[in-house]
Protein backbone atom coordinates (compact mmCIF):
# COMPACT_ATOMS: atom_id res chain seq x y z
CA UNK A 1 0.00 0.00 0.00
CA UNK A 2 1.29 3.27 -0.89
CA UNK A 3 2.09 5.60 2.39
CA UNK A 4 -0.40 8.83 2.09
CA UNK A 5 1.99 12.35 1.74
CA UNK A 6 0.88 14.47 5.06
CA UNK A 7 -1.29 17.51 3.45
CA UNK A 8 0.48 20.96 3.83
CA UNK A 9 -0.19 22.82 7.36
CA UNK A 10 0.81 26.53 8.46
CA UNK A 11 2.66 27.59 10.80
CA UNK A 12 2.69 31.41 12.04
CA UNK A 13 5.52 33.20 13.99
CA UNK A 14 8.58 31.24 13.20
CA UNK A 15 11.42 32.88 13.77
CA UNK A 16 14.35 31.94 11.71
CA UNK A 17 17.90 31.70 14.04
CA UNK A 18 20.03 29.92 11.61
CA UNK A 19 20.85 28.28 8.35
CA UNK A 20 21.90 24.74 7.72
CA UNK A 21 24.51 23.72 5.48
CA UNK A 22 22.08 23.36 1.93
CA UNK A 23 21.19 27.24 2.84
CA UNK A 24 17.88 26.90 4.58
CA UNK A 25 16.76 28.77 7.08
CA UNK A 26 16.50 27.33 10.39
CA UNK A 27 13.66 28.40 12.33
CA UNK A 28 12.08 27.32 15.56
CA UNK A 29 8.40 27.41 17.05
CA UNK A 30 7.37 26.37 20.62
CA UNK A 31 10.65 24.66 20.71
CA UNK A 32 10.27 22.76 17.10
CA UNK A 33 13.05 23.05 14.11
CA UNK A 34 11.83 23.93 10.96
CA UNK A 35 14.24 24.37 7.69
CA UNK A 36 12.53 27.37 5.74
CA UNK A 37 13.08 27.52 2.27
CA UNK A 38 14.56 31.48 0.96
CA UNK A 39 14.44 32.44 4.94
CA UNK A 40 17.44 33.91 6.56
CA UNK A 41 18.94 34.42 10.25
CA UNK A 42 16.20 37.52 11.68
CA UNK A 43 13.29 36.47 9.40
CA UNK A 44 9.89 36.28 11.30
CA UNK A 45 7.82 34.07 8.98
CA UNK A 46 4.78 32.14 8.41
CA UNK A 47 5.72 28.83 6.46
CA UNK A 48 3.42 26.44 4.89
CA UNK A 49 5.11 22.76 5.49
CA UNK A 50 4.93 20.48 2.64
CA UNK A 51 7.13 17.70 3.88
CA UNK A 52 9.76 16.38 6.41
CA UNK A 53 13.41 14.93 6.34
CA UNK A 54 14.51 12.64 9.06
CA UNK A 55 11.63 13.99 11.09
CA UNK A 56 12.23 17.96 10.56
CA UNK A 57 9.64 20.16 8.88
CA UNK A 58 10.52 21.81 5.52
CA UNK A 59 8.69 24.57 4.95
CA UNK A 60 8.42 27.77 2.15
CA UNK A 61 7.36 31.32 3.42
CA UNK A 62 3.63 32.02 2.76
CA UNK A 63 4.10 35.33 4.61
CA UNK A 64 6.58 37.72 5.98
CA UNK A 65 5.88 38.86 9.32
CA UNK A 66 9.39 40.61 10.01
CA UNK A 67 12.00 40.78 7.46
CA UNK A 68 15.56 40.29 8.48
CA UNK A 69 17.97 43.45 8.90
CA UNK A 70 20.42 41.36 7.11
CA UNK A 71 18.08 40.58 4.12
CA UNK A 72 18.94 41.57 0.75
CA UNK A 73 17.23 42.02 -2.61
CA UNK A 74 18.91 39.21 -4.89
CA UNK A 75 20.37 40.59 -8.49
CA UNK A 76 19.51 37.56 -10.30
CA UNK A 77 16.17 37.04 -11.42
CA UNK A 78 16.52 33.32 -10.92
CA UNK A 79 17.83 33.18 -7.83
CA UNK A 80 16.08 30.51 -5.74
CA UNK A 81 15.31 28.25 -8.73
CA UNK A 82 18.17 27.19 -10.40
CA UNK A 83 20.06 26.22 -7.05
CA UNK A 84 23.26 27.30 -7.90
CA UNK A 85 23.43 30.80 -5.95
CA UNK A 86 21.95 29.83 -1.97
CA UNK A 87 22.40 33.28 -0.27
CA UNK A 88 21.92 36.06 -2.96
CA UNK A 89 19.18 37.83 -0.44
CA UNK A 90 22.23 37.72 2.25
CA UNK A 91 24.46 40.21 2.66
CA UNK A 92 28.17 39.21 1.99
CA UNK A 93 29.51 39.86 4.92
CA UNK A 94 26.75 38.02 6.71
CA UNK A 95 27.71 35.45 4.40
CA UNK A 96 30.93 35.26 5.44
CA UNK A 97 29.74 35.34 8.83
CA UNK A 98 28.15 31.89 8.79
CA UNK A 99 30.35 30.33 6.30
CA UNK A 100 33.21 30.65 9.25
CA UNK A 101 30.65 29.49 11.64
CA UNK A 102 30.13 26.40 9.79
CA UNK A 103 33.60 25.36 9.92
CA UNK A 104 33.75 26.00 14.00
CA UNK A 105 30.58 24.17 14.18
CA UNK A 106 32.10 20.88 11.78
CA UNK A 107 34.94 20.82 13.95
CA UNK A 108 33.74 20.98 17.44
CA UNK A 109 30.55 19.23 16.65
CA UNK A 110 31.67 16.51 13.92
CA UNK A 111 35.03 16.21 14.47
CA UNK A 112 35.07 16.95 18.74
CA UNK A 113 38.52 18.69 18.24
CA UNK A 114 40.16 21.61 19.76
CA UNK A 115 41.42 24.14 17.77
CA UNK A 116 44.53 26.28 18.13
CA UNK A 117 43.66 29.49 16.21
CA UNK A 118 40.62 30.25 14.14
CA UNK A 119 41.54 32.48 12.45
CA UNK A 120 39.03 35.01 10.64
CA UNK A 121 37.82 33.53 7.18
CA UNK A 122 39.32 35.83 3.90
CA UNK A 123 36.46 36.82 2.13
CA UNK A 124 36.61 37.60 -1.80
CA UNK A 125 37.07 41.17 -3.28
CA UNK A 126 34.99 39.85 -6.68
CA UNK A 127 31.53 38.68 -4.93
CA UNK A 128 30.96 38.18 -8.64
CA UNK A 129 31.79 37.32 -11.78
CA UNK A 130 34.33 35.20 -10.17
CA UNK A 131 33.97 31.86 -11.70
CA UNK A 132 36.12 30.75 -14.13
CA UNK A 133 34.67 28.12 -15.68
CA UNK A 134 31.05 27.67 -15.66
CA UNK A 135 28.80 24.52 -17.54
CA UNK A 136 25.22 24.55 -18.83
CA UNK A 137 23.00 21.57 -20.34
CA UNK A 138 20.72 21.62 -22.76
CA UNK A 139 17.39 20.28 -21.98
CA UNK A 140 14.19 19.02 -23.15
CA UNK A 141 12.86 19.04 -19.74
CA UNK A 142 12.63 22.83 -19.24
CA UNK A 143 11.87 23.41 -15.59
CA UNK A 144 8.57 25.81 -15.26
CA UNK A 145 7.91 27.03 -11.31
CA UNK A 146 5.04 26.15 -9.70
CA UNK A 147 4.05 30.03 -9.35
CA UNK A 148 4.35 30.50 -12.88
CA UNK A 149 2.01 28.13 -13.91
CA UNK A 150 -0.38 29.28 -11.22
CA UNK A 151 -0.57 32.79 -12.11
CA UNK A 152 -1.86 31.63 -15.47
CA UNK A 153 0.94 33.88 -17.22
CA UNK A 154 1.98 32.73 -20.51
CA UNK A 155 4.74 30.89 -21.05
CA UNK A 156 6.37 28.00 -23.52
CA UNK A 157 7.42 24.41 -22.97
CA UNK A 158 10.07 24.50 -25.31
CA UNK A 159 13.57 23.13 -24.40
CA UNK A 160 16.09 25.10 -21.85
CA UNK A 161 19.75 25.64 -21.51
CA UNK A 162 21.03 26.68 -18.06
CA UNK A 163 21.39 25.14 -14.96
CA UNK A 164 20.17 22.20 -13.16
CA UNK A 165 17.05 22.29 -10.86
CA UNK A 166 18.24 21.05 -7.49
CA UNK A 167 17.11 17.84 -6.44
CA UNK A 168 15.93 17.16 -10.19
CA UNK A 169 17.90 15.49 -12.53
CA UNK A 170 16.52 15.72 -15.67
CA UNK A 171 14.87 19.26 -14.64
CA UNK A 172 16.52 22.83 -16.49
CA UNK A 173 16.17 26.33 -15.84
CA UNK A 174 16.35 28.61 -19.13
CA UNK A 175 18.94 30.61 -18.07
CA UNK A 176 19.15 34.17 -19.38
CA UNK A 177 21.55 35.81 -17.41
CA UNK A 178 24.03 34.99 -14.33
CA UNK A 179 26.09 36.93 -12.26
CA UNK A 180 28.93 33.99 -11.04
CA UNK A 181 31.04 34.24 -14.40
CA UNK A 182 32.12 36.97 -17.01
CA UNK A 183 29.46 38.64 -18.80
CA UNK A 184 30.24 37.78 -22.21
CA UNK A 185 29.05 34.46 -21.53
CA UNK A 186 25.48 35.61 -20.74
CA UNK A 187 25.54 37.04 -24.37
CA UNK A 188 26.77 33.73 -25.64
CA UNK A 189 24.56 31.22 -24.25
CA UNK A 190 21.76 33.42 -25.51
CA UNK A 191 22.93 33.73 -28.99
CA UNK A 192 23.63 29.86 -28.77
CA UNK A 193 19.99 29.37 -27.76
CA UNK A 194 18.78 31.54 -30.77
CA UNK A 195 20.73 30.27 -33.41
CA UNK A 196 19.55 26.75 -31.91
CA UNK A 197 15.82 27.85 -32.58
CA UNK A 198 16.58 29.07 -36.14
CA UNK A 199 18.55 26.37 -37.34
CA UNK A 200 16.56 23.57 -35.67
CA UNK A 201 19.05 22.23 -33.73
CA UNK A 202 17.57 19.62 -31.53
CA UNK A 203 18.38 19.99 -27.06
CA UNK A 204 19.45 16.53 -25.55
CA UNK A 205 16.44 14.47 -24.00
CA UNK A 206 18.30 12.74 -20.86
CA UNK A 207 15.54 10.39 -20.57
CA UNK A 208 15.29 9.09 -23.80
CA UNK A 209 18.86 9.77 -24.22
CA UNK A 210 18.71 11.60 -28.10
CA UNK A 211 19.36 15.05 -29.18
CA UNK A 212 22.55 16.76 -30.81
CA UNK A 213 23.52 19.65 -28.24
CA UNK A 214 24.19 18.14 -24.90
CA UNK A 215 26.00 20.63 -22.61
CA UNK A 216 28.52 24.19 -23.13
CA UNK A 217 31.00 24.57 -21.35
CA UNK A 218 33.44 28.21 -20.37
CA UNK A 219 36.51 28.20 -19.31
CA UNK A 220 38.27 31.34 -18.63
CA UNK A 221 41.70 33.15 -18.00
CA UNK A 222 42.04 36.48 -15.49
CA UNK A 223 45.73 36.46 -16.66
CA UNK A 224 45.48 36.08 -20.39
CA UNK A 225 42.14 36.99 -21.01
CA UNK A 226 41.42 33.62 -22.83
CA UNK A 227 38.42 32.37 -23.45
CA UNK A 228 37.77 29.06 -24.22
CA UNK A 229 34.20 27.20 -25.67
CA UNK A 230 33.74 23.66 -25.43
CA UNK A 231 30.38 22.12 -27.12
CA UNK A 232 29.42 18.65 -26.01
CA UNK A 233 27.18 16.62 -28.35
CA UNK A 234 24.79 13.91 -28.33
CA UNK A 235 25.30 13.16 -31.94
CA UNK A 236 28.11 13.03 -34.24
CA UNK A 237 27.57 15.60 -36.71
CA UNK A 238 30.78 18.46 -37.36
CA UNK A 239 29.05 19.91 -40.18
CA UNK A 240 26.78 21.09 -38.01
CA UNK A 241 28.97 22.29 -35.21
CA UNK A 242 30.90 23.94 -37.99
CA UNK A 243 27.96 26.21 -38.77
CA UNK A 244 27.83 27.19 -35.21
CA UNK A 245 31.33 27.90 -34.75
CA UNK A 246 31.30 29.94 -37.35
CA UNK A 247 28.63 32.22 -36.49
CA UNK A 248 29.86 32.81 -32.84
CA UNK A 249 33.28 33.03 -34.08
CA UNK A 250 32.44 36.71 -36.28
CA UNK A 251 30.27 37.26 -33.43
CA UNK A 252 32.19 37.15 -30.46
CA UNK A 253 35.73 37.82 -30.75
CA UNK A 254 36.52 37.60 -27.42
CA UNK A 255 36.27 33.47 -27.70
CA UNK A 256 39.61 32.41 -28.44
CA UNK A 257 39.28 28.91 -28.22
CA UNK A 258 36.20 26.71 -30.03
CA UNK A 259 36.37 22.99 -29.51
CA UNK A 260 34.00 20.22 -28.95
CA UNK A 261 33.33 16.25 -27.97
CA UNK A 262 30.71 13.81 -28.87
CA UNK A 263 29.61 12.22 -26.08
CA UNK A 264 27.60 8.89 -27.06
CA UNK A 265 27.06 7.96 -23.36
CA UNK A 266 24.21 7.96 -20.98
CA UNK A 267 26.35 10.02 -18.39
CA UNK A 268 27.61 13.53 -19.07
CA UNK A 269 30.80 12.79 -17.81
CA UNK A 270 33.00 14.03 -20.59
CA UNK A 271 36.82 13.58 -18.76
CA UNK A 272 37.83 10.81 -20.70
CA UNK A 273 36.97 11.86 -24.31
CA UNK A 274 39.05 13.67 -26.51
CA UNK A 275 37.68 17.18 -27.45
CA UNK A 276 38.43 17.80 -30.90
CA UNK A 277 40.29 21.68 -31.37
CA UNK A 278 37.88 23.48 -33.88
CA UNK A 279 39.77 26.93 -33.57
CA UNK A 280 42.42 28.04 -31.28
CA UNK A 281 44.62 26.75 -28.66
CA UNK A 282 43.66 23.59 -27.12
CA UNK A 283 44.79 24.92 -23.89
CA UNK A 284 44.56 28.58 -22.01
CA UNK A 285 46.82 29.47 -20.20
CA UNK A 286 46.42 31.49 -16.39
CA UNK A 287 48.78 33.04 -14.40
CA UNK A 288 49.39 33.17 -10.39
CA UNK A 289 51.66 34.75 -9.01
CA UNK A 290 55.08 34.02 -11.03
CA UNK A 291 53.60 30.61 -12.15
CA UNK A 292 52.12 29.91 -15.46
CA UNK A 293 49.30 27.37 -15.72
CA UNK A 294 48.07 25.28 -18.76
CA UNK A 295 44.39 24.43 -18.74
CA UNK A 296 42.97 21.69 -20.96
CA UNK A 297 39.09 21.22 -21.86
CA UNK A 298 39.29 18.81 -19.22
CA UNK A 299 41.76 19.84 -16.43
CA UNK A 300 41.07 20.25 -12.95
CA UNK A 301 41.65 23.86 -11.71
CA UNK A 302 40.53 25.97 -9.02
CA UNK A 303 37.19 27.46 -9.87
CA UNK A 304 37.84 31.02 -8.23
CA UNK A 305 41.10 32.45 -10.05
CA UNK A 306 41.22 35.48 -7.11
CA UNK A 307 40.89 33.40 -4.47
CA UNK A 308 43.20 30.23 -5.61
CA UNK A 309 45.93 32.83 -5.22
CA UNK A 310 45.02 33.49 -1.38
CA UNK A 311 44.40 29.94 -0.86
CA UNK A 312 47.98 29.36 -1.69
CA UNK A 313 49.53 31.92 -0.13
CA UNK A 314 48.26 31.16 3.23
CA UNK A 315 49.46 26.95 2.61
CA UNK A 316 52.76 28.05 2.19
CA UNK A 317 52.03 30.70 5.30
CA UNK A 318 51.68 26.96 7.21
CA UNK A 319 55.13 26.19 5.58
CA UNK A 320 57.32 28.57 6.46
CA UNK A 321 60.10 30.86 4.81
CA UNK A 322 62.13 28.54 4.91
CA UNK A 323 62.97 25.55 2.78
CA UNK A 324 62.02 22.09 3.67
CA UNK A 325 63.45 18.69 2.40
CA UNK A 326 60.81 16.71 1.23
CA UNK A 327 56.96 17.78 0.83
CA UNK A 328 54.05 14.89 -0.25
CA UNK A 329 51.48 16.36 -2.18
CA UNK A 330 47.89 14.05 -1.98
CA UNK A 331 45.33 14.77 -4.10
CA UNK A 332 47.09 16.49 -6.33
CA UNK A 333 45.48 17.11 -9.68
CA UNK A 334 47.59 18.92 -11.94
CA UNK A 335 50.24 20.25 -9.42
CA UNK A 336 48.49 23.54 -8.36
CA UNK A 337 49.44 23.77 -4.99
CA UNK A 338 52.66 22.03 -5.84
CA UNK A 339 54.04 24.15 -8.44
CA UNK A 340 52.59 26.61 -5.98
CA UNK A 341 54.50 26.27 -3.42
CA UNK A 342 57.52 23.98 -5.35
CA UNK A 343 60.32 26.95 -4.09
CA UNK A 344 59.90 25.69 -0.83
CA UNK A 345 60.86 22.48 -1.04
CA UNK A 346 63.67 20.36 -2.17
CA UNK A 347 61.70 17.82 -3.61
CA UNK A 348 57.81 17.03 -4.11
CA UNK A 349 55.74 14.40 -4.55
CA UNK A 350 52.66 14.05 -5.88
CA UNK A 351 49.81 11.51 -6.32
CA UNK A 352 47.24 11.79 -7.77
CA UNK A 353 43.56 9.34 -9.25
CA UNK A 354 43.43 11.12 -12.26
CA UNK A 355 45.77 10.09 -15.77
CA UNK A 356 45.00 12.81 -17.51
CA UNK A 357 45.52 15.51 -14.13
CA UNK A 358 49.09 13.87 -13.61
CA UNK A 359 49.57 14.47 -17.51
CA UNK A 360 48.72 18.54 -16.69
CA UNK A 361 51.13 18.29 -13.96
CA UNK A 362 53.95 17.30 -16.14
CA UNK A 363 53.37 19.71 -18.44
CA UNK A 364 52.70 22.73 -15.97
CA UNK A 365 55.52 21.67 -14.16
CA UNK A 366 57.80 21.48 -17.37
CA UNK A 367 56.58 25.43 -18.40
CA UNK A 368 57.66 26.55 -15.03
CA UNK A 369 61.03 24.84 -14.73
CA UNK A 370 60.19 22.83 -11.97
CA UNK A 371 62.59 19.70 -12.00
CA UNK A 372 61.84 18.29 -8.51
CA UNK A 373 58.58 17.01 -8.63
CA UNK A 374 58.06 13.35 -9.10
CA UNK A 375 54.49 12.19 -9.97
CA UNK A 376 52.10 8.95 -9.23
CA UNK A 377 48.89 8.09 -10.62
CA UNK A 378 46.43 5.12 -9.29
CA UNK A 379 44.91 4.73 -6.30
CA UNK A 380 46.35 6.71 -3.49
CA UNK A 381 46.05 4.33 -0.99
CA UNK A 382 47.93 2.02 -3.00
CA UNK A 383 50.42 4.07 -3.70
CA UNK A 384 50.77 5.98 -0.12
CA UNK A 385 52.94 2.76 0.89
CA UNK A 386 56.17 2.01 3.03
CA UNK A 387 57.65 1.45 0.00
CA UNK A 388 57.09 4.15 -1.68
CA UNK A 389 58.48 6.39 1.51
CA UNK A 390 61.59 4.32 1.51
CA UNK A 391 62.32 5.53 -2.25
CA UNK A 392 61.37 8.56 -2.09
CA UNK A 393 62.05 10.01 1.69
CA UNK A 394 59.94 10.53 4.48
CA UNK A 395 57.79 13.97 4.16
CA UNK A 396 58.37 16.39 5.76
CA UNK A 397 55.41 18.22 4.87
CA UNK A 398 51.93 16.88 3.80
CA UNK A 399 49.72 18.54 1.77
CA UNK A 400 46.26 16.97 0.56
CA UNK A 401 43.28 18.29 -0.86
CA UNK A 402 40.99 15.21 -1.08
CA UNK A 403 37.20 15.78 -3.51
CA UNK A 404 34.48 16.97 -1.12
CA UNK A 405 33.60 12.86 -0.13
CA UNK A 406 37.47 13.55 2.13
CA UNK A 407 40.03 11.51 2.36
CA UNK A 408 39.83 7.18 1.92
CA UNK A 409 40.26 6.05 6.11
CA UNK A 410 43.13 4.06 4.31
CA UNK A 411 44.90 7.04 3.31
CA UNK A 412 44.48 8.51 7.06
CA UNK A 413 45.66 5.31 8.63
CA UNK A 414 48.65 5.58 6.20
CA UNK A 415 49.41 8.75 7.41
CA UNK A 416 49.11 7.68 10.58
CA UNK A 417 52.32 5.37 10.17
CA UNK A 418 54.21 7.56 8.26
CA UNK A 419 53.58 9.79 10.46
CA UNK A 420 55.61 13.35 8.98
CA UNK A 421 55.91 16.34 11.07
CA UNK A 422 53.47 18.34 9.60
CA UNK A 423 50.26 17.98 7.67
CA UNK A 424 48.34 20.99 5.66
CA UNK A 425 44.78 19.35 5.05
CA UNK A 426 42.89 21.74 2.53
CA UNK A 427 38.95 20.78 2.26
CA UNK A 428 35.71 21.88 0.09
CA UNK A 429 33.86 20.49 2.81
CA UNK A 430 34.39 21.24 6.35
CA UNK A 431 32.22 18.34 7.30
CA UNK A 432 34.31 15.01 5.75
CA UNK A 433 37.33 16.93 6.87
CA UNK A 434 36.44 17.30 10.47
CA UNK A 435 35.42 13.13 10.35
CA UNK A 436 39.38 13.06 8.51
CA UNK A 437 41.13 15.23 11.10
CA UNK A 438 39.01 13.50 13.98
CA UNK A 439 41.04 10.19 13.00
CA UNK A 440 43.80 11.84 12.62
CA UNK A 441 43.50 13.60 15.89
CA UNK A 442 44.77 9.98 17.54
CA UNK A 443 48.47 11.79 16.36
CA UNK A 444 48.19 15.15 15.82
CA UNK A 445 46.87 18.53 16.78
CA UNK A 446 45.42 20.79 15.14
CA UNK A 447 47.13 24.23 15.58
CA UNK A 448 45.74 26.68 13.08
CA UNK A 449 42.29 26.54 10.65
CA UNK A 450 41.97 29.29 7.97
CA UNK A 451 38.46 29.29 5.95
CA UNK A 452 37.98 30.94 2.72
CA UNK A 453 35.68 31.63 0.70
CA UNK A 454 36.12 30.45 -2.53
CA UNK A 455 32.00 30.40 -3.82
CA UNK A 456 30.34 33.45 -2.77
CA UNK A 457 26.45 33.58 -2.86
CA UNK A 458 26.85 30.09 -2.47
CA UNK A 459 27.18 27.91 1.20
CA UNK A 460 30.30 26.00 0.19
CA UNK A 461 33.44 27.15 2.02
CA UNK A 462 36.99 26.03 1.70
CA UNK A 463 39.22 25.20 4.69
CA UNK A 464 43.11 24.91 5.25
CA UNK A 465 44.02 23.16 8.76
CA UNK A 466 47.64 22.69 10.38
CA UNK A 467 48.21 20.40 11.76
CA UNK A 468 51.45 19.20 14.25
CA UNK A 469 52.42 15.67 14.92
CA UNK A 470 52.13 15.46 19.20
Amino acid sequence: MRKKKNKPYLVEGVVVVDIEKGGKGIGKKDGQVHFVEKAVPGDIVDILVFSKVKKIPQGRVERWVKRSDDRIDPVCIHFGTCGGCKWQNLSYEKQLFYKEKSVRDAFTRIGNLNIGTMHPILGCTSPFHYRNKVEFTFSTKRWIPTEMIESGEEFNWEGALGYHVARFFDKVVDVETCFLHWPVINEIRNEIRLFAKVHKLSYYDIRAHKGFLRNVVFRTSEGTRELMLLLIIGEEDPERVNKLFQHLSVKFPQVTSFLFVYNPKQNSSYSDLNPVNWDGPSEITEHLGPWKYRISATSFFQTNTFQARVLYDQVRRFIGKEKVGTIYDLYCGAGTIGIYISDLAEKLVGIEYVDSSIRDARKNCEINGVNHFSFYAGDIKKILTRELVVNEGTPDVVVTDPPRAGMDEAVIRQLLEILAPRIIYVSCNPATQARDLALLNEMYEVVAVRPIDMFPQTTHVENIAYLVKK
